[in-house]
C-alpha cells in the first residue's frame, strides 16, 4: 500500500497533459501512486498516459468510454490503494512540495482533510515556487468547515483538487454521473464526514484558465446542474437538523437558480419546455424558501410571481433590464 493515490481524469488535454503529469512525478513526496483515467479522449492522451506508465511503476492507467469527470474520478477511487486520496485536473499543475506539505499537515494535525490555496494561471503566467518559512494553518471541525464553505471566498472549501483526503471520507461517497459542478454535489457530505479539516494559506495548486474546459467555458443549460446540487445540499442539512446551514444552502440555491435563469434567458433564449422544468424545480422548494430569514418580503413575493406566472415575472425582469 502507498501513502497517497493521486487521481487524474484525462480528456482532450494533449497540449497540457505532459505538464500536469510531470508536476506530479516531480513531487518531493514520493510514496504515491498516480492513477491516470483516460476518459475516452479522442486525441493522443491515451498513448501519452501509457508511455508514462512504462517509465514509472507508480503509474496506473485506466482506459474507459467517455462518461465525464465524475465517472473518471469514481473509476480512480474504485481502484485506489492509498491511505489518502488526491485529485488533479489534467490541464492544471501543482507545486513540487504540494503533497509533501499536505501529507505532513494531515498527519501532524490528525486531520481527515488538509487543503491549500490555489492560483489561477494562464499561458503568460510565471511560475511561483516560493513558500513562506512559517505556514499559516487553520483548523475547522465539520460544522465550522461547512459554514466557511458558504462564505464569499468559500470556493476553496468546495473544489476537489486542492485537497488531500483520508480514504475513509469517500467510503460511501461517489461523484454524480453526467453532471457538471460535480464538486457541489458531494462537498457537503465530504466536509461533514471530516471531523478535523486543516487549511494551509499557501497557493500550491495552479488552476489553468483553459477556455476549452468544461466549467471554464461558456454558459449552457448544464449550468443548472448546480441548482440541483444545492437542492440536494438543502435536503442533507435538513436531515442532519442544522437550521443555520439549511438556511445558508437555501440562500445559495436561490441566488444560483435565478442567476442561471437570467443568463440562460439572455444567452440561450430558454424555451417554454425548459422554463416549465426550472419552474418545477424551484416550486418544489417554495414553501420552505418562504420561511427562510435570509430574504426579504419583496424577494419572496417575486418568487411566488415566478411560480404562478413566469411570463409576468419575465416582463418584470425586462423592465429592470435584467433580461433582454
Amino acid at each position: 500500500m502507498c501513502k497517497i493515490s493521486i487521481i487524474v481524469p484525462v480528456y482532450k488535454v494533449e497540449k497540457y497533459i505532459n505538464r500536469c503529469i510531470n508536476s506530479i512525478l516531480n513531487q518531493r513526496f514520493k510514496d504515491f501512486e498516480l492513477i491516470l483515467v483516460n476518459d475516452g479522449s479522442p486525441d493522443n492522451c491515451g498513448k501519452i498516459c501509457d508511455d508514462y506508465a512504462t517509465k514509472d511503476k507508480r503509474i496506473r492507467v485506466i482506459h474507459k468510454n467517455n462518461e465525464g469527470v465524475s465517472s473518471a474520478r469514481n473509476s480512480g477511487l474504485d481502484i485506489a490503494k492509498g491511505e489518502y486520496i488526491g485529485f488533479v485536473d489534467s490541464d492544471d499543475y501543482i507545486h513540487p512540495n504540494m503533497y509533501d506539505i499536505l501529507y505532513d499537515t494531515i498527519v501532524d494535525y490528525k486531520a481527515d482533510i488538509a487543503f491549500c490555496d490555489y492560483e489561477m494561471v494562464d499561458n503568460k503566467s510565471i511560475e511561483k515556487y516560493e513558500i513562506p518559512k512559517m505556514l499559516n494553518i487553520k483548523k475547522f471541525n465539520n460544522v465550522e468547515a461547512l459554514n466557511e464553505m458558504h462564505k464569499e471566498n468559500g470556493v476553496k472549501f468546495v473544489i476537489a483538487w486542492n485537497k488531500l483526503y483520508h480514504k475513509n471520507i469517500f467510503k460511501n461517497i461517489r461523484y454524480p454521473y453526467g453532471k457538471i459542478h460535480e464538486d457541489e454535489f458531494v462537498i457537503h457530505k465530504v466536509l461533514f464526514n471530516s471531523k478535523n479539516t486543516v487549511y494551509i494559506n499557501c497557493p500550491l495548486y495552479y488552476y489553468y484558465q483553459n477556455e476549452e474546459g468544461i466549467t471554464k467555458g461558456k454558459f449552457t443549460l448544464k449550468n443548472f446542474d448546480a441548482a440541483y446540487a444545492y437542492k440536494d445540499r438543502m435536503k442533507f442539512f435538513k436531515e442532519i437538523r442544522n437550521i443555520n446551514l439549511y438556511n445558508k444552502a437555501q440562500y445559495t440555491f436561490v441566488l444560483n437558480f435565478f442567476n442561471c435563469y437570467k443568463k440562460g434567458f439572455n444567452l440561450l433564449n430558454i424555451d417554454n419546455t425548459h422554463i416549465k422544468i426550472y419552474k418545477k424545480l424551484f416550486a418544489s422548494e417554495l414553501l420552505y424558501l418562504l420561511k427562510c430569514p435570509l430574504f426579504n418580503f419583496k424577494e419572496k413575493c417575486l418568487w411566488v410571481l415566478f411560480c404562478i406566472n413566469s411570463n409576468l415575472y419575465n416582463k418584470y425582469l425586462q423592465l429592470k433590464g435584467e433580461i433582454l
